[in-house]
């Protein structure tokens, strides 16, 4: 007879055990999901930010975060397929945009949103989203404050993160993670020389059943293009 095998961890004291309960058993279980049922690929870029930083100085309005949303929401108007779902049947384009920014709680990862994140002013846009963070860091939130998005956002630039990919928020077709900013001497074609350029490194996971790498690159492409002419990011309301 075979000497039954030792439990690797039993001359480990341990000091907890945890089961996951309420909101964080939800967010394990809804990417759980997203992870057997969608096929994750990732692109990354770093976006070029002096522009939108030197506009933001001049202005003095709204801050980095609100302006790059907007980017990423006229980003999504121009490339509608990926502002929606799928369920493993029916990819559903919407008209409305509709941006989950997620927020680290200290009860859990909530996704409030951005409704029609497209067509308000800076200033309303700004009142939306400081008033939604605070409800959901309060756990004031109703469910229609995080129900409805068509594309999330997150940011851990805020924690020193230098580049991170995400998992797709289900059904939701597509996920952009955003980095911390920096400076770095750099030329994108070989045959210039290197200058000083302020850098977002960001990444965008999308579900390849439904989007091919080109659709990707078309998008990161537009978002650049936006960032480039921050002036033009709310003329059209």
């Amino acid at each position: 007879m075979q000497n039954e095998i030792k439990n690797p961890y039993e001359d480990n004291p341990i000091i907890e055990e945890r089961r996951l309960r309420g909101s964080r058993r939800v967010i394990s279980k809804i990417l759980l999901d997203s992870y057997q049922n969608k096929i994750h690929a990732t692109m990354f870029k770093y976006l070029e930010i002096r522009k939108l930083r030197d506009f933001i100085s001049l202005n003095k309005e709204g801050s980095l975060v609100d302006h790059f949303i907007r980017a990423v929401a006229l980003s999504l108007k121009d490339k509608p397929e990926l502002n929606a779902t799928y369920d493993g049947e029916v990819h559903r384009i919407f008209k409305d945009i509709n941006i989950s920014y997620a927020i680290n709680t200290p009860r859990g990862l909530v996704t409030p949103v951005i409704k029609n994140a497209d067509k308000l002013t800076l200033e309303e846009f700004y009142s939306q989203r400081k008033k939604l963070v605070s409800l959901v860091m309060d756990w004031q939130h109703e469910k229609k404050d995080i129900i409805g998005g068509t594309f999330t956002i997150s940011n851990l630039g805020n924690y020193g993160v230098d580049l991170f990919s995400a998992i797709i928020n289900p059904p939701q077709v597509a996920i952009l993670s955003m980095a911390r900013a920096f400076k770095q001497n750099i030329a994108w074609d070989l045959s210039e020389e290197p200058t000083l350029k302020e850098l977002l490194p960001i990444s965008l996971t999308f579900d390849h059943s439904i989007i091919d790498g080109s659709g990707a690159a078309e998008f990161l492409k537009l978002l650049q293009n936006k960032i480039n002419e921050p002036e033009n990011l709310w003329n059209n309301v």
